[in-house]
């Protein structure tokens, strides 16, 4: 994915900044993964229960960076997420963007 657009919904993640994530890249869990709910953020961190703090603010990932082990996902070509457009889910920080081949 090159100039598309991520949007995390994940606003208890200590990296989530005004919907956008601020970790630098993402990886996308889930290699057996059939429907979204199969699927995780590994980047996420609980704002709640981790002394965390973001120090960069600024600091915005380039959808380029996400690397996704979802293999049976239709936009995964060689770990890398290929969709126009991603989007992660607010509750369970799982990607809303997956769709099974």
């Amino acid at each position: 994915m090159q100039n598309g657009n991520l949007k995390c919904n994940a606003t208890s993640c200590a990296f989530n900044q005004r919907m956008e994530c601020s970790a630098g890249a993402i990886n996308i869990r889930g290699a057996e993964a059939k429907t979204t709910d199969g699927t995780t953020c590994s980047s996420y961190v609980d704002r709640s229960s981790n002394s965390f703090t973001n120090s960069v603010n600024t600091v915005r990932t380039n959808p380029s960076n996400i690397s996704c082990e979802a293999c049976k996902c239709t936009y995964n070509e060689n770990k890398n997420c290929t969709a126009e457009n991603v989007r992660i889910d607010a509750y369970k920080a799982c990607c809303d963007t997956f769709i099974c081949e």
